[in-house]
Order: C-alpha cells, then structure tokens, then sequence
C-alpha cells in the first residue's frame, strides 16, 4: 500500500520520538553501574540525565565530553552520550556508543535495553532479541524485558515464544499490563473470541493512571477489534488529553465516535486530523463516508478523491465513490469503481453485491449472479447479498432457490443481525 511522503515522514519522526523516550526511560539504570563510586559522581551522572531529560543537550554533552577526556571508557558517560544521539536522531552514532559501553561492561542491562529500543526502530528484531536474551541472562526475572522480547516475537508472529515470554513476565500474578495485553492480541490471533475480552478488561483495571498515550493507543486498537468500543473510547480520550495533536491518537478516536454512530463528534475529529495533517488519506476516506451518511454525496466525492489522489490502495474508496455515482445516476462509472474495489481487495464483499444489484437491473443475468454468488459465500450474514440474490433468482425462474434465500434473509433479521444498508465501516481504517 503507497502512502504519501508527508505521512510517512511523520511515522517515522514519530517512532524515533517514542524510541527516544523509551530510552530516557533507562537512564536511571546507570546508577547501578557506578553505585562504587563516590557519591559526587552519582550526583554528577544524575544532573547530566536531568539535563537530556530536559532537552539541554548541549550542556549534558559538555560534561560527558569532560568525562570522556579523562575516562574514555566509562560506559555510564557512553550510554549517556548515546542517547543524546539517539535524541538528535544520530542513530548510528548511538549505536556505537551504545555497543562501546556494553564492551566495556558487559553486565550493563541500561546500554543494552536502549540497544533493543534502538535495533526495534531500525527494524532490526534478531538484534534486538540478542539484547533481551542478554539482559534476561544477567536479570532472568526483568519482567520488562520479558514483556519486549514477547511483543518482538509477536511482531514477527512466532506466538509460542511471544506467549512464553508474556507468562514469564505475569510470573503467576495478573499485574503486568503489557504482558496480559500481549496475551490478548495472541488469543485473538488464534481465533478465541471471550479470551482476549477477559485480558482487555483486566489491562483496563490496570491503566486507569496510565501515563503512556502510546500504550492507550495500542490498547484502543486492540479493544476496538474485540467491538470494545466504550473502552476504546475512553482510552483514546485519556491519550488524545496528554497529545492533543496526535493525528493517529485523534483519528483512532474518530473511528471509535465513528462505532458508536455518533457522527458529529467523529466528524470533528477528522477534521482535526485534516488541520493537522491535510493529505492524512484516511481522514479523507472517513469524512467522505460520513458525507455519504449524511446525504452530501457532492462533498463525500471532494473528500473521497483527494483519498484516492494520496496513492493508498483503499479498496473503500473506489467503493464509496462508486456508491456517490450510482447516487447521481452514472451506472458505468458505478460498475467501473465497484470493480476496482474488486481488484484491490476480491475478498471486499460489498462492492460485489452492488454490482450484483446495478447487473440486476440492467438486466445481465449472469454477471449478476456470478457478483452476487460470491457475494453471499464471502460474507454470508449479510442480507443485503442473499436479498438481491433472490430477487435474481425470482427472475430468472428459479422459485426454490429465491425462498431460500429470502428465508436466510428472514433469519438474519430474526437474530437482530445489522445490516450494513449497503455501507460498511472501512474493515482496514485502524490507523497503523
């Protein structure tokens, strides 16, 4: 899927702020490595990390420069450095730092930790597994690098060592958010549907003073797949307060608004987005689906083509747009969006039941069986496909199997089954 350079320079500028911040994280970790030395030089090491933590790089690198000249080697100074390199994105720099402190102690859980954080941004997990398998060597019960090395086997969806991993970090008790939240996304990988609501609920009872607007996020995701959307909501609320202008936290929240069907309030929040970032193709997408909603299929078209002008395959697009030309009446343009929502996604049952229904009514038969057959076996408790289906075959002289299908019809309704009315929220639109 192509995204705009604008949106992809801020993904990245947004995980080396958040690598950053992990790693300022561990600075309180040195103490350990020179608690032998007088208590001046712990006083020292301590004012040089509250500077980096105050953004006063400069003066913090002045003193470990002084440090350095006379101690080349001190690896609480090389990690210090290192993660003003890491601040000032000089990520390969940080990286040698980093290695330089280790090297010279090899114990040194902090340099390593901000080597995990360092090879995980440069998209290097079996780097970064190295790292955690060291530090857990020297600290076997570092449940945070357990919970790590979990989510680094998730990501490259080995779920027998991630699941390993996320117990080791529980060790019995059900206090370790980051590893029941792991734990939650492997039972919704495996199929389960009450095992990763149990695990949701329970992280909620453990992030209510959550400081981390990242967690929230990741968490809202999770929550909004599991149809959590009340929690979702509420997390992403807690998180868009600490970073009001997070287009991913604002846009997540929209979509959440979006669930409940409160459309003015997701509507502000794509709007936003949009302020914030004019080319962001998902708040166009979704803008123009609340048009669409709300009978404005003149403006939905405005926004839905600048979507589709940001170079993103999002079969939602040509979708809704197909839907807008069907509106005003332009059935061949219809036909040729419904099928290029098709060809981006042939898995897309909705584009397929209204070509099956334009087919339907312009009479071809056999196309619009062939749209709507597949239709109903891709997504069966969809009424809409089986309703046109038998009105297809109504017409075309097949009575047994239009009652057939009318009766699924009939039993869908009876379970209270939604129907999507011919629109369907973008199954792909979570921000990433």
């Amino acid at each position: 899927m192509k995204r705009d350079s604008s949106s992809i320079s801020h993904k990245k500028a947004q995980k080396a702020q958040k690598i950053i911040l992990c790693l300022l994280c561990f600075l309180c970790l040195f103490v350990a490595t020179v608690q032998a030395q007088s208590p001046d030089v712990v006083q020292l090491f301590e004012q040089i990390a509250t500077l980096i933590q105050n953004n006063r790089l400069p003066e913090a690198e002045k003193e470990l420069n002084s440090i350095l000249r006379v101690t080349p080697d001190l690896p609480v100074a090389l990690n210090l450095l290192g993660t003003i390199r890491a601040k000032q994105n000089r990520l390969l720099e940080a990286e040698t730092l980093f290695l330089r402190a280790i090297k010279k102690d090899n114990k040194f859980t902090g340099a390593r930790m901000n080597l995990v954080y360092l090879y995980l941004l440069k998209r290097a997990p079996d780097k970064a597994i190295v790292q955690l398998n060291e530090v857990l060597a020297v600290e076997p019960e570092n449940a945070q690098a357990q919970v790590i090395l979990g989510d680094t086997y998730l990501a490259k969806n080995d779920l027998a060592k991630a699941e390993e991993n996320y117990l080791a970090a529980l060790q019995g008790r059900l206090d370790n958010a980051g590893a029941l939240f792991g734990l939650a996304q492997i039972s919704r990988l495996k199929g389960e549907t009450k095992e990763p609501v149990i695990y949701l609920n329970r992280v909620v009872t453990l992030t209510t003073d959550s400081a981390s607007p990242e967690f929230l996020y990741k968490f809202a995701l999770e929550a909004m797949r599991s149809n959590m959307f009340d929690e979702a909501k509420a997390a992403l609320q807690r998180a868009v307060e600490m970073s009001p202008k997070e287009p991913s936290y604002l846009l997540a929240l929209g979509i959440a608004w979006l669930r409940k069907t409160d459309l003015f309030e997701a509507e502000k929040l794509f709007r936003r987005v949009l302020e914030i970032q004019p080319g962001n193709a998902q708040a166009q997408l979704h803008l123009g689906y609340i048009m669409l909603l709300q009978k404005k299929p003149a403006e939905a078209r405005v926004w839905l083509e600048k979507s589709a002008r940001s170079g993103a395959a999002i079969p939602e697009v040509p979708y809704y747009l197909g839907l807008v030309a069907q509106d005003q009446g332009d059935d061949q343009r219809a036909i040729a969006l419904f099928q290029k929502a098709v060809q981006q996604l042939p898995s897309y049952a909705h584009p397929r039941i209204a070509l099956g229904a334009i087919y339907l009514r312009l009479k071809d038969y056999a196309r619009a069986q062939q749209e709507l057959e597949t239709a109903v076996k891709l997504a069966p408790e969809e009424p809409s496909g089986h309703y046109n289906l038998a009105l297809l075959y109504a017409r075309t002289k097949q009575p047994d199997k239009a009652q057939e299908q009318m009766r699924i019809v009939e039993d869908l309704k009876s379970k209270q089954r939604t129907p999507s009315g011919g629109l369907v929220l973008p199954p792909a639109s979570t921000p990433q």
